[in-house]
């Protein structure tokens, strides 16, 4: 016979099991909420870069006399394109060092090319006057389009609106 006056210690099976339930349900609604916030802020961030850049190559333009930056000598590569952005130039758009007697323009960026925050690369693919790209595909962080001065992320991922992150 069992006596009737004995406490009950600790919990039960079936309350471990309903309070396991519900732990589980309340992380089921927020970790979805969080990845979608993590990919707000790459967005974001891939915005303020996208940004910092355009109004870079807009000002380069501006005091080069309707050129963009990425060419020397009718010569386009990356490397011209984030020289003419990261140093001072001359009208031409050769480059020297900040502050360099004959080289009054520029820079336009402050440190160097920021990496797109959804692949890590801070590299340019420049698509030279004449040229043509056809799709997103992660191999840069960034195109760079010569002939119009058009910067884009190399992303071929989507927003959570489902927005195409290339076209921001």
């Amino acid at each position: 016979m069992k006596p009737t006056d004995r406490k009950q210690r600790g919990f039960t099976l079936m309350e471990i099991s309903i309070t396991a339930s519900i732990l589980l349900m309340l992380a089921g609604m927020a970790v979805p909420a969080f990845s979608d916030t993590i990919g707000d802020a790459e967005v974001a961030s891939a915005q303020s870069k996208l940004a910092r850049v355009r109004t870079g190559v807009d000002f380069y333009n501006l005091q080069h006399l309707d050129s963009f930056p990425g060419a020397v000598s009718g010569v386009w590569s990356a490397a011209t394109f984030d020289n003419q952005l990261r140093l001072s130039s001359d009208l031409d758009g050769n480059t020297a060092a900040q502050g360099t007697a004959g080289y009054p323009f520029g820079p336009y960026l402050t440190e160097t090319l920021p990496a797109n925050p959804f692949n890590d690369l801070a590299t340019v693919m420049v698509i030279a006057p004449g040229g043509s790209f056809s799709v997103p595909d992660d191999s840069t962080g960034w195109i760079y389009w010569a002939d119009t001065g058009a910067f884009k992320i190399n992303c071929s991922e989507s927003t959570s609106s489902g927005d195409a992150i290339y076209d921001l």
